[in-house]
C-alpha cells in the first residue's frame, strides 16, 4: 500500500515512519508537515493510505479531506490529541482513529483495518463514512477566512464553507472590504471571507489599494480613467470599473 504521512509534528511523523518500516506491505511514498503540503501531495501522489493528523494550524485534517476530490480519496487513518469534537465525530460515524499518544498494538489494529478495506477495494462503506464525516464537519463550520500559510505571492489561500481554495493571483480581479470581511472578486464568482484589506495588501505586491475599501490586481488592469475631483476608475480586463480615490492615486505605477 502506497502510504503518505501528514502531521505537523516531526516526532509524530518519525514515530509513524518507524512503525511502518516493520511492515513489508507498506510503501512509504512521502510525508507532509502541514495541511497545504498534504493537499498537494495527495493530489499528485494518489496514495492508497494516508495517516492524517486532525489538529494542524491553518489547514486542519478535515480541511485537507474536504479539499480533495472524492474520486482521489485514499483510505484514511486519522490521528489526534484529545479533541472532543473529533472523537465524537469518529465514534458516531464508526471511523477508526489513533488518539495520541497511542500504543504499538493500537497502531497495528488501525493498520490492519486499513489493509482490510484495501483488500476489498469495491467496498464503498469507508467512502460513505468519510463523506458523512465531512458533511457533519462542514455543516458545523461557520468560519471563512484567508489563510496566510503560503510563501508564494502567486496565489491566495482561503477557507470557505469548510473547504480550502487555492486562488491563483492572476484569477483575482479586485478585492472589496466589508468591515471585518472581504469579498474576493474572480471572473465569474466571488468568495466572502474573514480578513482585512491591510493584511492582504501587505503580503501581495500586485494587490494595490486604490480606495479605503478597494484593492485592485495590477495584473488585470487595462487602464485608469479620470473621474471627478481627482478620483478615478480602474478599468479591469473583464470591463469591471472599480472606483479609486485621489488619496490613493500615488499607489499606482506611474505608467498607468
Amino acid at each position: 500500500m502506497r502510504t503518505l504521512i501528514i502531521d505537523d509534528e516531526k516526532k509524530a511523523r518519525e514515530g509513524i515512519r518507524i512503525l511502518l518500516e516493520e511492515d513489508a506491505q507498506i510503501q512509504l511514498i512521502g510525508e507532509a508537515m502541514d495541511g497545504k503540503e498534504g493537499i498537494e501531495k495527495i493530489s499528485s501522489m494518489k496514495p492508497d493510505l494516508v495517516f492524517l493528523d486532525i489538529q494542524m494550524p491553518g489547514i486542519n485534517g478535515f480541511d485537507v479531506l474536504g479539499s480533495i476530490s472524492e474520486a482521489d480519496w485514499p483510505i484514511v487513518i486519522f490521528s489526534t490529541a484529545y479533541d472532543q469534537y473529533a472523537l465524537k465525530a469518529f465514534e458516531v460515524r464508526a471511523l477508526d482513529y489513533l488518539l495520541k499518544p497511542y500504543s504499538k498494538a493500537r497502531f497495528q489494529k488501525s493498520l490492519d483495518h486499513a489493509k482490510e478495506y484495501f483488500k476489498n477495494k469495491n467496498d464503498s462503506r469507508l467512502e460513505q463514512k468519510l463523506k458523512n464525516l465531512l458533511i457533519d464537519y462542514q455543516n458545523d463550520q461557520k468560519d471563512s477566512r484567508v489563510i496566510h500559510s503560503d510563501d508564494s505571492e502567486s496565489r491566495l489561500i482561503v477557507k470557505s464553507n469548510g473547504k480550502i481554495y487555492f486562488l491563483s493571483l492572476k484569477d483575482i480581479y479586485w478585492i472589496e472590504g466589508l468591515d471585518s470581511y472581504v469579498r474576493i472578486h474572480l471572473s465569474d464568482h466571488n468568495h466572502i471571507v474573514k480578513s482585512s484589506l491591510k493584511s492582504i495588501e501587505a503580503k501581495y505586491e500586485n494587490l494595490v489599494r486604490i480606495h479605503k475599501s478597494h484593492l485592485i490586481n495590477l495584473l488585470n488592469v487595462s487602464c485608469i480613467e479620470p473621474y471627478f475631483n481627482g478620483d478615478f476608475h480602474a478599468i479591469l480586463d473583464n470591463d469591471t470599473r472599480v472606483r479609486g480615490s485621489r488619496n490613493f492615486r500615488n499607489n499606482l505605477p506611474k505608467t498607468l
